[in-house]
């Protein structure tokens, strides 16, 4: 078996991402995606509940609740996949490898709300 690996994400990016992982054979033991708005849900939310995967979607990553969520799974890695909202460092710092935030476009030139389009 793989890496135990939390991912936290959105869109079609993160699903890409997910999609990788999963046919990599990791274990992504849970997968976080913002709340959902509208009629259609998140596609990283879609393919974790298509795969079995925990999908929780909370308001902030910024509550003790939400640390003490991501210690009780015992990762190996946080994965960070175009992620719009602030993970404090110690969340961060949880898993036994650390955590890699992953961005779809070229940091620091290329950021805030335009990033891909630029």
């Amino acid at each position: 078996m793989g890496l135990r690996i939390v991912l936290i994400g959105q869109a079609a990016f993160a699903e890409q991402v997910l999609r990788g992982l999963i046919d990599r054979g990791d274990q992504v033991v849970a997968v976080y995606s913002p709340p959902d708005s509208g009629a259609r849900p998140d596609p990283l939310k879609q393919l974790a509940v298509a795969s079995g995967i925990p999908c929780r979607q909370p308001a902030s990553y910024k509550p003790a609740a939400f640390r003490d969520e991501i210690s009780a799974v015992n990762a190996d890695l946080l994965i960070l996949a175009f992620v719009t909202q602030i993970v404090p460092e110690t969340v961060l710092a949880l898993p036994r490898l650390g955590s890699i935030c992953f961005h779809p476009s070229l940091l620091p030139k290329y950021r805030g709300g335009s990033a891909v389009n630029w």
